[in-house]
């Protein structure tokens, strides 16, 4: 895990505890100044998720089986997409997580 900032100091954010989230370096690389990206389901521009100011159960849940990030929303369909959630090596350490059931987190939402 590395320490981001949200809004990153090319776009005037800053260092301060209050703008940084943790997130692996794939993720952080894949993100790098960009706010907003297309909603791949109504082709408008969103904003991507922001711990800070959303809340992960409102724009996402899990799949049926717990390997897969499924985006609710246009925040949530958006993020997965920018971030490729859902790449194979990351649903591979979820499949190995789940099988000694340090996956997924009892509070997180799953599809039924």
């Amino acid at each position: 895990m590395a320490i981001c900032a949200i809004h990153s100091r090319s776009l005037g954010g800053t260092d301060n505890l209050e703008n940084l989230a943790l997130a692996c370096f794939h993720c952080n690389r894949r993100k790098t100044n960009r706010l907003t990206a297309t909603d791949p389901q109504s082709g408008e521009e969103v904003l991507l998720f922001n711990p800070r100011s959303h809340i992960w159960s409102e724009h996402f849940i899990w799949s049926a089986d717990g390997l897969l990030i499924v985006g609710l929303t246009p925040i949530g369909r958006v993020t997965v997409t920018v971030l490729i959630l859902n790449r194979e090596r990351i649903i591979n350490i979820r499949a190995a997580d789940k099988e000694i059931g340090r996956h997924p987190s009892m509070d997180d939402p799953i599809q039924r």
